[in-house]
């Protein structure tokens, strides 16, 4: 016997996925936007300082050196 995908269940399987995934990117979210600024800095020539949480990250121009 095959079990329909009720229209009930589907929701509620949408509503779980969607919570899992919110949870990961609110807990990950801020190392993920620390590894872009870090690389992005990188690739302009600039210095890449954390902030005091994660995701606070942000480039510098080192000191002597302007465009």
């Amino acid at each position: 016997m095959k079990r329909d995908l009720t229209p009930s269940r589907f929701i509620f399987l949408i509503f779980i996925l969607g919570i899992i995934f919110i949870t990961f990117i609110s807990y990950y979210g801020g190392y993920f936007k620390d590894k872009i600024t870090e690389a992005t800095c990188n690739k302009r020539g600039e210095k890449y300082v954390s902030g005091e949480s994660s995701g606070e990250g942000d480039c510098i121009i080192p000191a002597g050196q302007f465009d």
